[in-house]
């Protein structure tokens, strides 16, 4: 029989096996047969590197495969690490393009990246179809597609729904580890969703919160969350009557609301506050009052990204509350320590963030070499 003749797959598992036949004459051949995937040589000879990038086939990992791969703690660090990169020029990072389809009633949004140290490259695919609950559907979906930095072969495909959600959530508990006072026992919540849900577990990791007060414009929203998230994080949860009383006497505020005018006020706000402002990433929504932009010493995820698609920020610049140059820097320079961040424990600080996608490539670098070293998905030949 000819090489000709001979399978892709069978011929490459050949050479793989007469290599070390020839440069390890002591090797268990047997074993090397046995554990050759499709996908990866076995992980005693090259413990983190699949086989050439032309011959693998793509990975395919499902919500259920990520729940099961990442951890917060972990997750933290790397997107700790990709916000460095960002803010010292070793990532390459558009705005997000954002494409409105009137004509089917939805929009499609891309988000492409680079991490240089990392060599993550990779992009989301984000959908926005308001009509899907109808069809028991989510109204956003989200895909990430990571790429091989070598080769720009296709690596895997990734739900990104999930992703999105927890990257949100790590990257808010990274900013409050490097803004807020070191005692943070009290936690408010404005919104009863699934950013909600991810925030006080997030935030549950990095600083030691006694009690949790949520509201949300639907009370049996806030009711549901309190039952679910209070015994998973064993603080107490209390679901309050308004915005204010979620604010008044929190020492950490997470805003994930789809609020079109500002939902806290400047008055009600203790000393020493940090706020993690995160729901609102579109020019004509809001949920910052301007004052407490004003008071506040705030940094951002992007600048450039804050700049073209932040209401909070926009509207506060139109009404003459603020100047872009009250944006004290990004979350990354305080990290990477060419910002102060927190000066003074009664100062208030707050992170706003509209989400940007070298926190979705790092997360999918980060899941898919667990992937691939705990063999987690599915391959899929393409």
């Amino acid at each position: 029989m000819s090489s000709h003749d001979i399978p892709l797959y069978g011929f490459l598992r050949f050479l793989v096996v007469e290599e070390f036949k020839a440069n390890h004459p002591l090797l268990n051949l047997k074993a090397v047969a046995s554990s050759f995937r499709r996908d990866k040589i076995s992980s005693a000879f090259y413990p983190d590197q699949p086989v050439c990038a032309m011959f693998c086939p793509m990975l395919v990992l499902c919500e259920k495969d990520i729940h099961q791969l990442v951890n917060f703690a972990e997750l933290i660090e790397t997107l700790k690490h990709a916000h460095i990169q960002f803010s010292t020029g070793k990532a390459v990072m558009p705005v997000r393009l954002v494409v409105p389809l009137p004509e089917i009633n939805g929009r499609i949004t891309s988000m492409p990246a680079y991490l240089s140290d990392d060599k993550a490259l990779g992009m989301k695919v984000v959908t926005f179809f308001p009509e899907n609950p109808k069809r028991n559907l989510p109204i956003i979906l989200a895909t990430i597609n990571l790429y091989s930095s070598e080769t720009g072969k296709l690596l895997a495909v990734m739900d990104g729904t999930y992703i999105t959600a927890i990257r949100t959530a790590s990257t808010s508990a990274m900013a409050t580890n490097a803004l807020a006072n070191p005692e943070t026992p009290v936690l408010g919540v404005l919104g009863a969703g699934v950013q909600a849900r991810a925030h006080i577990q997030a935030l549950s990791k990095v600083r030691r919160i006694s009690q949790i007060q949520v509201y949300d414009l639907f009370a049996n929203a806030a009711q549901e969350l309190k039952q679910e998230m209070g015994p998973q994080v064993g603080v107490r949860i209390e679901v309050v009557g308004s915005a204010e009383e979620a604010v008044r006497g929190a020492d950490l505020l997470v805003t994930v609301t789809t609020a079109k005018d500002p939902i806290i006020n400047s008055d009600w706000l203790k000393p020493g506050v940090h706020i993690n402002a995160i729901g609102s990433h579109r020019p004509d929504l809001r949920e910052i009052d301007p004052q407490t932009l004003k008071r506040a010493t705030v940094y951002v995820d992007s600048r450039e990204a804050i700049m073209a698609e932040c209401g909070d920020i926009l509207l506060a610049i139109r009404e003459g509350a603020i100047t872009e140059g009250h944006i004290a820097g990004e979350i990354g320079e305080v990290l990477a320590g060419k910002k102060a961040g927190r000066t003074r424990a009664d100062e208030v600080t707050l992170y706003k963030a509209v989400g940007i996608a070298i926190q979705d490539v790092a997360t999918a670098r980060l899941v898919y070499d667990k992937a691939v070293q705990q063999r987690v998905g599915t391959n899929v030949e393409i």
